[in-house]
């Protein structure tokens, strides 16, 4: 049994059930206490319930890592159900048991000892917030594990992520095809990752059609809804160039970049066409309803589950394995033809 059926059977979302199951707020005490007791009913297992060192005790681990919460964070519950029900699926077809982790932290120290404590069979690591050196840092564990919604090519690890450089040369292919030539990004101030390689496919691409680039066609912001939509206003009274195109780093900059447009007094799409990244449920309920990437996110999570059972399965060390997986422009109101 996984999520799914528990939020069927209790009659709420599956956001409110890892809500419920991970101790995160957001879920009535009466709502939490009846998906903890339909999971244990359902022999899902609880977080933090049981100790597994135990060689009996055949766990996988999804640790949800954060460094400071500002991308991590509520507004991505959705996207990260996703994941859980994907591994979900996976692990408990092959015999182990999943248990989620959350963590923030400054340094990766705290949860690395955490680990060898708790002796798990795999790890898959939500590295989202984390940095080359926090992925690095992963090294000092004593078990295999497989890190997803980041890469970095320079390191020997396996990673299983979205395709981000082929996801923004979709977007910004499809601007061109909509006749749009003044094109800038919306970024996030904080460093991940992911916002590297959206940066770096921006800027390929617009070179790839010849578009105009400068250090002006990053606009940074501080991430999530309010620091986007704060900033973004500061920009746009402050006499900030407004182009006919603007692709946000992620769906949640985009919701705040567009309620910055309408109080600055612009219209989107007739003034500015506007895209985001992750398709997460509000972007389809929004006016406009936005247009975006779909990130395939349940069939990264299987694939990381996977993945981990193959190399507990090798027991030997295998060269380290890169994957991306491509996601699928969602094509809304929130763009014209120029």
């Amino acid at each position: 049994m996984g999520i799914k059926e528990i939020a069927e059977k209790a009659g709420v979302s599956k956001t409110s059930v890892s809500l419920a199951l991970n101790g995160h707020k957001g879920v009535g005490l009466e709502t939490r206490m009846t998906i903890i007791k339909l999971a244990k009913e359902m022999n899902y297992r609880v977080p933090g319930e049981r100790s597994y060192a135990l060689p009996h005790h055949k766990v996988i681990v999804l640790a949800k890592l954060s460094k400071h919460g500002l991308i991590l964070n509520e507004d991505q519950n959705s996207f990260i159900v996703n994941y859980i029900e994907g591994i979900n699926q996976v692990v408990k077809k092959h015999g182990y048991s999943f248990e989620i982790i959350t963590h923030t932290l400054e340094s990766l120290t705290p949860f690395i000892a955490e680990m060898k404590s708790k002796q798990p069979t795999g790890i898959i690591v939500l590295g989202t917030e984390l940095s080359s050196l926090d992925i690095q840092s992963l090294k000092d564990l004593n078990y295999p594990y497989v890190v997803i919604d980041t890469y970095f090519e320079q390191l020997e690890a396996d990673f299983i992520t979205m395709g981000n450089i082929g996801a923004v040369f979709t977007i910004i292919s499809y601007l061109v095809e909509r006749h749009h030539t003044d094109i800038r990004m919306v970024t996030s101030s904080v460093r991940t990752g992911n916002i590297s390689l959206r940066e770096r496919g921006f800027m390929q691409a617009m070179n790839e059609y010849g578009l105009t680039l400068s250090v002006q066609s990053l606009i940074p912001v501080q991430p999530g809804f309010k620091g986007a939509y704060e900033d973004m206003l500061a920009y746009l009274q402050g006499g900030g160039h407004l182009p006919q195109a603007l692709f946000c780093f992620n769906d949640v900059a985009a919701f705040g970049v567009i309620k910055a447009l309408k109080e600055a007094g612009f219209k989107v799409p007739r003034d500015v066409s506007v895209i985001g990244f992750d398709d997460l449920p509000m972007s389809s309920m929004m006016e406009p309803r936005l247009t975006t990437i779909r990130v395939p996110n349940q069939h990264i999570g299987a694939l990381a589950a996977r993945t981990i059972v193959e190399k507990i399965i090798a027991k030997t060390k295998e060269a380290p394995l890169g994957i991306l997986v491509h996601g699928k422009l969602v094509i809304r109101e929130s763009v014209i033809d120029r």
